[in-house]
């Protein structure tokens, strides 16, 4: 359609920059507004975790680095299709997060460390965060009613990202003076269909399976699958762009080259007062139709 109609304007979630910096400039601040409300004395902001999809609620994390430079920013993705944990490949069912290429808006210089997480953790705890029977158990273990009266609030990428919250807290030898935040990004309301097909694979969900899956699942929550990421890995993960977007979208190399430029990216993120000006302006055109 680029080279046929002109015309048109092509609106691609993954290298469109209003993404990230709708998440730079509204979900960054929000964060740190939400920080200082909550931060007791001695705390400290440890980490911003998020999954990669189309990478612009990591861009969150480039705000939030600006005023917490020692906090660890995190892109999840999953186990079964570790793009960048290996640059890898894979299908996998952790609905809702990227995979297979690294998005054109991701600022990967910027990133700390790439999780990877096995969807059957996540589709397992789907489960025990949902029926009956895993509520009971959580409950005998400990967790207070209203945690679990709100585990349904968490669908299977939110999933995914509180146990990526889990290892680099264990990872970093966080503690409590640590406070890590990640977007839940999705709802098991979502999810309906896939908790019926789970009983319709697996059978009822019982007490044993609860058990099994709070122990293997939640209490046994390892960094096993944490890659730190040095300069030189941060620069591998940029120029694996080249593959989806220069060869494939027609980008050019010279535009791939200035994306490594840490100044290119304070400038794309600093355009809240044109955007401003312009909805004004679109506001008082609408005023006068």
């Amino acid at each position: 359609m680029r080279e046929t109609r002109p015309e048109c304007v092509i609106f691609n979630q993954f290298d469109e920059f209003g993404n990230p910096i709708w998440h730079y400039n509204v979900t960054g601040s929000i964060i740190e507004e939400i920080f200082n409300k909550v931060a007791k004395p001695g705390q400290r902001l440890g980490a911003y975790v998020a999954s990669t999809g189309s990478a612009g609620t990591l861009a969150a994390g480039d705000y939030l680095r600006k005023k917490h430079p020692g906090m660890i920013v995190t892109a999840t993705e999953a186990l079964q299709c570790p793009t960048l944990f290996s640059c890898g490949f894979g299908g996998h069912r952790i609905e809702g997060i990227g995979d297979k290429h690294v998005p054109w808006v991701h600022n990967v210089r910027n990133t700390d460390v790439i999780s990877a997480v096995d969807d059957q953790q996540t589709m397992d705890l789907l489960r025990l965060f949902n029926e009956d029977v895993g509520h009971k158990v959580l409950a005998e273990s400990g967790l207070s009613q209203e945690l679990i009266e709100q585990l349904p609030l968490l669908g299977i990428s939110s999933i995914c990202n509180l146990v990526s919250s889990i290892q680099i807290a264990q990872y970093y030898d966080m503690d409590g003076r640590d406070i890590i935040f990640l977007p839940l990004t999705d709802s098991a309301e979502m999810y309906t269909s896939r908790l019926a097909e789970l009983t319709e694979q697996q059978g009822v969900y019982d007490r044993d399976q609860a058990l099994r899956d709070q122990a293997h699942w939640l209490h046994g929550i390892t960094p096993d699958y944490l890659r730190e990421l040095s300069y030189h890995d941060r620069k591998t993960l940029h120029n694996f762009k080249y593959f989806t977007w220069v060869e494939q979208q027609g980008r050019t190399v010279e535009e791939l080259r200035q994306l490594w430029d840490r100044d290119f990216w304070t400038e794309t993120f600093n355009v809240v007062d044109h955007w401003d000006k312009r909805i004004n302006e679109f506001n008082e055109r609408i005023k006068l139709a």
